[in-house]
């Protein structure tokens, strides 16, 4: 039995589309952060005044006030990247297109899936970055590193172009042509 099941493993790798592990906020969607900000908090703040992931230090409030923030923000209708949607809809009949996002603290898995639906986004699931993947495209350093990914994609944003990448093992992608370019090449 252990034999059996050890052999579907190995035949299952083997068959399978390669596992592309992809963030929604910051990669596929655009972010309004600065008319976020000012709606929410009435400030009026610079894009460049974004320097790092985390808004609560940024911009000094509480983490429970970014979250009510985003909380009103998730559902919304996306502003996606520039060929984000004609890029994953190609690529999608290559890899198998899984979502990691913290819209799901936001929206619940079902939420998300309804609203991936319904944006048309492609994916064939939604986890939680704790299984292997042969390529994870995100904004954030930090997730990125928390994965055990062949492949790991920085998409460039204001708030990660001071990440120093000292283990050299994030490589930097610009847009979303760049990204059908580096993963098309690789499989």
């Amino acid at each position: 039995m252990v034999i059996t099941e050890a052999r579907k493993r190995i035949e299952d790798k083997k068959t399978r589309k390669p596992r592309l592990l992809l963030d929604i906020d910051g990669v596929i969607v655009r972010y309004d952060f600065v008319g976020l900000v000012k709606r929410y908090f009435g400030v009026d703040i610079e894009p460049k005044a974004i320097f790092a992931y985390n808004l609560a230090d940024v911009l000094g409030v509480s983490s429970k006030e970014i979250d009510d923030m985003f909380q009103e923000q998730v559902w919304g209708e996306p502003v996606f990247m520039d060929n984000a949607l004609d890029t994953l809809n190609e690529i999608s009949k290559i890899y198998e297109i899984i979502i990691y996002s913290n819209r799901i603290k936001y929206m619940g898995e079902m939420g998300l899936v309804k609203w991936l639906i319904n944006y048309q986004i492609p994916f064939e699931g939604i986890d939680y970055g704790q299984g292997e993947y042969d390529i994870h495209i995100d904004d954030r350093p930090e997730k990125l590193e928390d994965t055990k990914s062949s492949i790991k994609l920085l998409y460039t944003q204001p708030w990660n172009v001071s990440c120093l990448n000292v283990k050299n093992n994030l490589i930097r992608i610009n847009n979303w042509e760049g990204v059908r370019n580096y993963v098309q090449a690789c499989f």
